[in-house]
C-alpha cells in the first residue's frame, strides 16, 4: 500500500503551527536525548565517500524537504515536532488512535512550512521499543503500518499535509541530470545507522555505480535543500584555530572565521565534541575551535574546544 494525502484543494498558507513553551519544549529535548547516545540523524559525505558505503550495503535514495526533526508522542502529551538541533519545536494537530499515546514512539520526519507538509521517514522508537538497530526496511514497514492503520487524516485540524516519504533505489541515481542537482541528497542505508548527506558537484559526469542488489522501487520526493558547499582543500594538514558559529540549517556543521574572514565550513564527527560544542554554544557568544582538513570526507573537521 502507498499512502498519500494531497489535495488540490490544499492552501499552504493555511498552516498555523503553535509553537511550544519553554517547559514542553525542554521535556521533548531531554527525552530524546536521553533514548541515545548518537542523536545525529545525517552525516555529512561527499559523493567519493559515499561511493565507497555503497558497496558495503543496500542503499536509497531521498531528496532533502525542508527541516530535518523528530516527531514525538509521548503519553498525556500533544505530538511534538522538535527539529534535531533543538532550537524549535511546534505543537502538531495530528488525529491518531489513542493505542500512539500509551506509549513513547519517535519518528523522523522533515518540516516544510513553505509549503506546508510534514514528511515522516522513519522510525527510531517505536510503542516504547528501540527500533534503530533494526534494518531500515523493517523500520519503513512500521511507518507504513502507522500512517495506514493508526493516523487518521484531517485536513481541517491539521492545516498541513502529513505524508510519508518517498525512497529510490540507488540504482535510480544512474538517470539523474547531476548539473541541475544543488546542494545534496540523502542515502539511507538497510543496516548503516546514520543517513548521508551526500553533496553533490554540479556537472558530475558519472553517478556512483550501484551495488549488486537493489531494493524494490518507490516513486521520489521534490525540492532538494541547500546544504554548505565544499571548502578548497589546504595546502597541507595542520592544525588551525578558528572561530566556530552553527550553522542555521545543518547540524554539526559550524561557519569557520580567522581573523574576521570566513575560512568556510566544517563538520564535526566525533559525537562527545559535538555533545561539548552543542553545550558550550548556549553558555559562550564566540566558540573558539581547532580544525584540519579531513581528506576522507573532503571538507575541514573541527577536532577539538580551546579554552
Amino acid at each position: 500500500m502507498e499512502p498519500s494525502i494531497r489535495s488540490s484543494s490544499f492552501r499552504p498558507s493555511d498552516t498555523k503551527l503553535r509553537r511550544t513553551d519553554s517547559a514542553v519544549h525542554e521535556t521533548i529535548q531531554r527525552f530524546v536525548e536521553s533514548q541515545w547516545q548518537d542523536l545525529r540523524i545525517s552525516q555529512y559525505a561527499d559523493v567519493n565517500y559515499a561511493a565507497k558505503k555503497f558497496t558495503q550495503d543496500k542503499w536509497y535514495w531521498l531528496m532533502p524537504n525542508g527541516y530535518s526533526g523528530y516527531l514525538v508522542f509521548l503519553p498525556k502529551m500533544p505530538a511534538i515536532w522538535i527539529d534535531e538541533q533543538f532550537k524549535k519545536s511546534y505543537k502538531i494537530p495530528i488525529r491518531v488512535s489513542s493505542q500512539i499515546y500509551e506509549k513513547s514512539t519517535v519518528m523522523i520526519a522533515s518540516l516544510n512550512m513553505a509549503d506546508a507538509v510534514l514528511r515522516l521517514e522513519d522510525v527510531w522508537l517505536h510503542a516504547g521499543r528501540h527500533t534503530r538497530n533494526t534494518p531500515f526496511t523493517q523500520r519503513w514497514e512500521r511507518l507504513l503500518d502507522f500512517f495506514s492503520v493508526s493516523y487518521k487524516p484531517d485536513a481541517v485540524l491539521q492545516g498541513l499535509r502529513i505524508e510519508t516519504a518517498i525512497y529510490e533505489p540507488l540504482s535510480s541515481a544512474l538517470a539523474w541530470d547531476y548539473s541541475k542537482i544543488k546542494g545534496f541528497v540523502i542515502a539511507q542505508g538497510e543496516t548503516y545507522q546514520r543517513r548521508l548527506r551526500v553533496q553533490m558537484t554540479e556537472g558530475l559526469a558519472q553517478a556512483p555505480a550501484p551495488p549488486a542488489k537493489e531494493p524494490a522501487k518507490a516513486p521520489l520526493e521534490k525540492a532538494p535543500a541547500k546544504a554548505p558547499a565544499k571548502a578548497p582543500a589546504p595546502a597541507a594538514n595542520v592544525s588551525v584555530a578558528a572561530i566556530a558559529m552553527p550553522h542555521p540549517q545543518h547540524p554539526d556543521t559550524y561557519d569557520l572565521w580567522i581573523n574576521g574572514v570566513k575560512k568556510g565550513y566544517a563538520a564535526v564527527q566525533d559525537i562527545e565534541l559535538s555533545r561539548k560544542l552543542r553545550a558550550a554554544v548556549l553558555s559562550t557568544k564566540e566558540l573558539r575551535v581547532s580544525f584540519e582538513w579531513n581528506a576522507e570526507f573532503s571538507m575541514y573537521e573541527i577536532n577539538d574546544l580551546l579554552d
